[in-house]
């Protein structure tokens, strides 16, 4: 794909309806086109809740930022959701909704929470969506796509946490396509590419076996590590991405990469930064024992898989979770192992080998295994 110019989808006058029609066929073009503009749109509320936050930072869990905070689990501060989230899903399911009717089938992360569609349904106040962004790329007809085949997977803030305690640069939009179980496309939202509102958000999009392109603001990441990470001293690399996980399996997990690899661990917030930093090259591997569900990766492995990474579970197995029985086969426990472009396939093996290896992740890879269905 080629790279394009940001352009914002201007508000017309005559909305969109809210739509129960019938969709015959999908044209994979026309609808990665507007999973695009719909994930530009999500990257806008966000942006919008963090400015009406003001400049501050600091604590965002204190009364004084003004960021209204629930916790789906009150022990953990990664269940948080926030009206960023919120306004966020609003925008992207909404206006694909809007734009598609019910045929398109749409799971996001906040669906318990999509009461407050309603309002806006009856309102018809979503405008049209940009269906061209990759006429110039595909053509303006390509092989139809079964209705039947086809999930969007929505994240409308990867992140939330961090959102929350200020380290913005590692929140995400993520809006993901799955054809027949597999992550095939999506669109990747940086609402806060430079860790602030200095810059215009930046999408990253792409379609496997064609490419991937961006939007907006200019990406500077890649294919060096961040900034942060860059002094080779404290961070010798080969460099492993992870969260800061404190639990036994991923300790051990961490340590048995790093001691037959070499290098050091480098922290990422967000599955999908993590999935992102191994697909620019940031990280020669990322990891992470369990997610929360197939909205966290599923645009993040299609773009790693379009520029030429690989991606398993956590155990090394082809990934199920976009499956409609995903959560049968506790999918969501089974994590993952990303590798970047230009990495042996080998590599990739011998990740997991070495994870296989270690006594704590076959003790936790037995427990999640256990019952499960047979493929």
């Amino acid at each position: 794909m080629t790279r394009k110019s940001s352009t914002f989808l201007a508000f017309c006058c005559c909305c969109a309806l809210w739509s129960t029609r019938v969709v015959d066929a999908f044209q994979i073009g026309q609808l990665l086109s507007t999973c695009v503009d719909a994930c530009q749109k999500g990257c806008v509320e966000v942006r919008k809740v963090q400015a009406a936050r003001g400049t501050g930072g600091g604590d965002l869990y204190s009364d004084e930022t003004g960021l209204q905070v629930e916790f789906k689990d009150e022990n953990d501060s990664r269940s948080a959701l926030t009206e960023a989230d919120k306004a966020a899903h609003r925008a992207i399911v909404g206006s694909l909704r809007a734009e598609w009717g019910d045929t398109l089938q749409i799971v996001s992360e906040e669906d318990e929470h999509d009461t407050f569609l309603a309002d806006q349904e009856q309102e018809n106040s979503f405008a049209p969506l940009k269906r061209d962004l990759f006429d110039d790329d595909m053509g303006e007809e390509t092989a139809d796509i079964d209705p039947a085949d086809v999930t969007i997977f929505v994240d409308p803030v990867d992140g939330t946490r961090e959102f929350v305690e200020g380290r913005l640069e590692n929140c995400q939009v993520l809006v993901g396509m799955a054809i027949k179980g597999e992550a095939v496309a999506g669109a990747i939202g940086l609402p806060f590419p430079a860790g602030d509102l200095s810059t215009e958000e930046t999408i990253v999009y792409g379609l496997v076996d064609l490419g991937t392109g961006t939007l907006g603001a200019t990406l500077t990441r890649g294919p060096f590590p961040l900034e942060r990470h860059i002094d080779g001293i404290k961070y010798p690399r080969p460099h492993l991405g992870s969260s800061d996980a404190d639990v036994e399996v991923m300790r051990a997990a961490r340590q048995g990469v790093l001691k037959r690899f070499g290098g050091s661990n480098v922290i990422y917030g967000g599955a999908g930064n993590k999935i992102l930093a191994a697909a620019l090259g940031e990280v020669s591997c990322s990891i992470q024992h369990k997610i929360g569900g197939p909205w966290d990766l599923c645009a993040p492995e299609a773009i790693l898989k379009a520029m030429g990474g690989k991606m398993t579970d956590f155990f090394g197995n082809e990934m199920e979770i976009y499956q409609k029985n995903g959560l049968l086969k506790k999918c969501n426990e089974r994590g993952y192992i990303a590798t970047p472009p230009g990495a042996h396939e080998s590599y990739h093996s011998a990740i997991a080998e070495t994870l296989m290896e270690v006594p704590e992740v076959q003790k936790y890879r037995d427990e999640v295994m256990a019952g499960v269905p047979a493929s």
